[in-house]
């Protein structure tokens, strides 16, 4: 088949890998949400693992996570409310929410971006009680980057 210009047109037929690519960023992109992996720590006594879904459009999160031992739930909401004046890899944005625990305790969560899709977060309870987590990154990773990060990240939240 040939363009207006002359040139082919067969690279956008139906059987186009970049056909099928754009229809698949386009409707991820049209889902509304991207979901993240989130793994931490509750009390330090117990490993959290969840979700954290962005939607992009309305900049709000949906977390949830679920501690593995004390089988504890925490979900809630959560919005960016910082943004710099320029980032080129994502890092620096942040914000904060609140999850609400099925054992009765309310976190209240600011996060920060590292890079577009990972990032840290710090919860702390009426009595103290802390959260740290990370998203955005596989298992293993993140339980490194707590490892060497949490007392910096600790001292940033105080």
């Amino acid at each position: 088949m040939e363009g207006k210009e002359g040139g082919s047109m067969e690279n956008f037929g139906p059987g186009s890998s970049g056909l099928v690519l754009c229809v698949a960023v386009a409707c991820a992109f049209l889902s509304g949400c991207v979901k993240f992996p989130i793994f931490g720590s509750y009390y330090y006594r117990d490993v959290l693992v969840g979700t954290a879904d962005y939607n992009p459009f309305s900049g709000t999160s949906y977390i949830q996570v679920d501690s593995r031992v004390h089988k504890v739930r925490c979900e809630g909401n959560s919005h960016g409310s910082y943004a710099p004046l320029f980032s080129l890899h994502g890092a620096g944005y942040g914000g904060e929410g609140e999850l609400k625990c099925s054992d009765g305790r309310i976190f209240r969560v600011q996060w920060a971006t590292l890079s577009w899709g990972t990032g840290y977060g710090v919860g702390r309870d009426r009595d103290g009680g802390r959260m740290t987590f990370v998203y955005g990154m596989e298992e293993n990773e993140a339980e490194n980057f707590l490892q060497k990060e949490l007392p910096v990240i600790l001292k940033r939240s105080e």
